[in-house]
């Protein structure tokens, strides 16, 4: 069972964006809790390669900007989508020119439709194709106003850095209530209202919460193993990021969130989180999705144990992660015994008797390598460090064996 309390490094999303905002601000910054996954190294190598000052010192993070001159001209991003969405309208429009690339994986997945606005913006991109790697210049921004077309807040706030380098204004809506992170941060640092343009960044404090996310697969753990009960600390509770949440509390599972405050903009609270017998299945709307993109996949692992039917639909966004997710949720639990469907958009989850197969596969994606870890826990009582899993996981959640160990009883 897992038995205690847990505080988790920061979040990965807020993590970058906040990087980026100090490397534009006139003094030093101070970031607390930042996340120390390697995607967001990603961030920090990029913004040093571009003579932006980056000291971490334990659970303390110093950004002061200098005269941007970029030491490379090659900017590699490995597997972090966030970080080369973001570079794309962040970089030429500070005025570094180059080429972001990334690893096996990230060169697979399509940047044509952020492409599309940023053309619009007048990023000088040299390179007018759907993947990586893509080649840009230096480039003086134009205003738009435009409403997004997918639901993608790495779009948006690309977008919203090529904006911030103009003093003109540009509107941009977003229909879909995607992640509002940058758009909390532009406010906490007093930015413009209803419009993005440039403005004065002066030094800032900020603590980055506990990542959400990140969270989603000890709260799995506790919901499905006999005897749990758990408190996870200081984590984000922002309101476009707790989807997860409300589903599973929607379900039965026994979740207390206590202690809701909210700190620079974000919402942020303690959860409490205990074994849960009879939970209800679920069919998830269009705005469930947005809210919990990215823990899907744990949940389509605890759909497995509720009764009845899940349906899981509108999420061809999954086709398009780290590795196409639809697939690699059905391959694993169906090879582990679960009655799932696979549908272009989603799939169908029956209640179903799991058992841990050893020739589950990763598909080289944290996240489907963590739900894997859950399932086995849950199924074994065991954890395994296995090596080729940690560096997979180490994309997002760095601690996410050593937590489990603490609590593990």
């Amino acid at each position: 069972m897992l038995k205690g309390t847990v505080k988790l490094n920061g979040d990965k999303s807020i993590s970058h964006r906040i990087l980026l905002f100090g490397a534009l601000a006139s003094g030093g910054c101070t970031i607390y809790n930042l996340s120390t996954c390697q995607d967001v190294q990603r961030t920090i190598n990029i913004l040093k390669n571009c003579n932006i000052k980056i000291n971490k010192e334990n659970n303390k993070t110093t950004v002061v900007n200098s005269i941007v001159k970029p030491r490379v001209n090659r900017f590699y991003c490995g597997n972090s989508g966030t970080t080369a969405r973001f570079m794309l309208g962040f970089l030429p429009s500070i005025g570094v020119s180059g080429t972001i690339y990334g690893d096996k994986s990230l060169s697979t997945r399509p940047m044509q439709r952020l492409i599309e606005p940023l053309l619009k913006m007048n990023i000088n991109i040299k390179t007018i194709k759907n993947y990586l790697p893509i080649t840009f210049e230096k480039s003086k921004i134009k205003p738009i106003n435009l409403s997004l077309k997918h639901p993608s807040a790495q779009i948006k706030t690309a977008l919203i850095f090529a904006a911030l380098s103009s003093s003109s204004k540009t509107i941009i809506r977003d229909p879909f209530n995607t992640r509002n992170h940058t758009e909390n941060i532009i406010k906490y640092l007093n930015g413009p209202k209803d419009y993005y343009s440039k403005f004065q960044i002066k030094k800032f404090d900020y603590t980055v919460p506990g990542d959400i996310s990140s969270a989603s697969f000890i709260i799995a753990g506790a919901i499905l193993i006999k005897g749990s009960d758990i408190l996870i600390q200081e984590v984000l509770f922002n309101e476009t990021r707790i989807g997860y949440i409300k589903i599973l509390q929607k379900m039965g599972a026994k979740i207390s969130v206590l202690k809701k405050r909210t700190i620079n903009f974000e919402t942020v609270a303690d959860i409490r989180v205990q074994y849960t017998q009879n939970l209800q299945a679920v069919h998830l709307t269009r705005a469930d999705i947005v809210n919990m993109i990215d823990e899907i996949p744990i949940f389509a692992l605890i759909s497995c144990f509720a009764k009845g039917t899940t349906s899981i639909s509108h999420a061809a966004e999954l086709r398009l992660k780290e590795s196409d997710r639809i697939k690699s949720i059905v391959y694993n639990l169906k090879l582990c015994g679960g009655n799932v469907v696979e549908k272009p958009e989603g799939l169908i989850v029956k209640q179903s008797k799991l058992l841990y197969n050893t020739s589950i596969k990763s598909f080289h994606d944290h996240r489907i390598a963590m739900m894997c870890e859950i399932l086995k826990l849950i199924t074994l009582n065991e954890l395994t460090d296995d090596s080729q899993n940690i560096k997979i996981i180490n994309t997002s959640f760095p601690k996410f064996y050593k937590h489990l160990r603490e609590l593990h009883v």
